[in-house]
C-alpha cells in the first residue's frame, strides 16, 4: 500500500480526530458541513418575518401566501491549500548506524511522520475555518485577502445587530448586563423568529460581567430564579460559566486566538466582545470544489479536504499538500447580535 496515495491519505484525514472549533460547531452546524461540485456556491440569506393567515369567506378563494423574504447571492468558497516539504519517504530507510532489528519498522514511522505532517495542515485550515466563523457572527462579513485575491463576502447583517454600548458599559456604575440580554434576546426574536440560547464571550466582558454590582446582587438575591454562575473548563479555551434562567441562556468564555497578515495574535472574539444568537440555525459550513486536476481526474472534486503529495527531482524533495474551499454560511444573520459591551 502506497501511504502518499490520495485516496490512501484521504481515509487518514477522515479519521483524525480534529480539534473541537467552538463557534464553529456551536453555530456553523460543524459535524453537518456541506459540499458542492461547483466552484461557486448558491446561499439563501434568509431575512423573513412570522406571518399570520388571513381571514377569508370558506366561498371565495384562497389568499395568495408569499414565501418569506430571503437574498439570494452566489460566491466562490475562498481557496486554501497549505502544503510543506516532507521527510516522511526518508524514514523507509534504515539510517546510518540503526538497528536493522529496531522495534518500529520504518514503514510505521513513515505513516505515523505523514500522519502528523496531515494533522498540522488540517489544523490551519481549521484554525481559518474558525476564523471565518468568528468574522461572519462579529462582523456580518468575511474579508478574504491574500495572494491574488481581495474580495468581501457579506451576509446582510443589519446595523442594529452590530451593538457598541456608548453609555452603561458592563464596567460602569448602574449597568446592567441580564436586562441588556434579555432585551437583545427578544430582539433577536422579533427580526428572525429564533430563540437566542448561547451567548460567547470575550475575556474582558466576562470580567465585567461577574464584577458587575447588579448580576452579582440579581444573582445573590435570586439564585434559584436567575440561575448560577459555576465555571467549567472544556477543550480549546472555553469555559462554561453557567446557565442564566432569566433570560435563559448558556454563557460561555471563549480565549482562542490567530495570527493575522502581521503575525500579530488576535483575539477571536473582538476584547470587550460578546456574541449572543441560536445555535439551531440553517448556518453551516459551505465547502466549494476542489479545484485540482487530480481531483477533477478521480472524481473527488466535491470534498471538504483533498490531500495531495508529488516529488520535485531538483531540488530532490517530497511535498504535501491539503486543499480545500471553505466559506462559513452565515445564512440567518438576524438570529445573531454582536455587543462591543467594555
Amino acid at each position: 500500500m502506497d501511504i502518499f496515495d490520495t485516496r490512501t491519505m484521504l481515509e487518514a484525514v477522515e479519521q483524525m480526530k480534529t480539534p473541537r472549533r467552538f463557534l464553529m460547531a456551536t453555530f456553523f452546524n460543524g459535524s453537518n458541513p456541506r459540499t458542492f461540485p461547483t466552484k461557486t456556491v448558491d446561499i439563501d440569506i434568509v431575512k423573513g418575518k412570522r406571518k399570520m393567515a388571513p381571514f377569508v369567506h370558506p366561498k371565495l378563494p384562497g389568499s395568495v401566501s408569499l414565501g418569506e423574504g430571503y437574498s439570494s447571492s452566489t460566491y466562490a468558497p475562498p481557496y486554501v491549500q497549505p502544503k510543506r516539504e516532507t521527510t516522511a519517504d526518508l524514514i523507509l530507510k534504515r539510517a546510518a548506524g540503526e538497528s536493522p532489528y529496531a522495534a518500529k519498522p520504518p514503514a510505521q514511522r513513515a505513516a505515523e511522520k505523514l500522519g502528523a505532517d496531515l494533522r498540522d495542515l488540517d489544523d490551519e485550515i481549521i484554525r481559518r475555518e474558525e476564523w471565518q466563523c468568528a468574522q461572519a457572527l462579529t462582523t456580518g462579513q468575511i474579508r478574504v485577502v491574500g495572494e491574488g485575491v481581495d474580495d468581501t463576502i457579506d451576509f446582510l447583517m443589519a446595523a442594529d445587530h452590530k451593538i457598541t454600548l456608548t453609555t452603561d458599559k458592563w464596567d460602569a456604575d448602574g449597568s446592567d448586563p441580564i436586562a441588556n440580554l434579555r432585551a437583545w434576546k427578544r430582539k433577536i426574536a422579533k427580526d428572525s423568529g429564533r430563540t437566542a440560547n448561547t451567548a460567547v464571550l470575550s475575556a474582558e466582558a466576562v470580567a465585567a460581567f461577574q464584577a458587575n454590582d447588579m448580576v452579582m446582587k440579581q444573582l445573590n438575591t435570586r439564585r434559584v430564579d436567575m440561575g448560577m454562575i459555576k465555571p467549567e473548563e472544556l477543550p480549546d479555551g472555553v469555559t462554561y460559566l453557567g446557565y442564566l434562567n432569566d433570560p435563559g441562556l448558556d454563557l460561555y468564555a471563549y480565549d482562542e486566538w490567530y495570527l493575522d497578515e502581521e503575525d500579530v495574535e488576535q483575539p477571536m472574539i473582538p476584547a470587550g466582545g460578546l456574541i449572543l444568537g441560536a445555535s439551531n440555525t440553517r448556518n453551516a459550513m459551505l465547502y466549494g470544489a476542489i479545484q485540482d486536476l487530480d481531483a477533477i481526474e478521480s472524481g473527488m472534486v466535491e470534498a471538504a479536504r483533498f490531500p495531495k503529495s508529488w516529488v520535485t527531482p531538483d531540488p530532490s524533495a517530497r511535498w504535501l499538500k491539503l486543499q480545500s474551499a471553505p466559506m462559513a454560511g452565515f445564512l440567518e444573520p438576524d438570529a445573531f447580535i454582536f455587543a462591543k459591551v467594555v
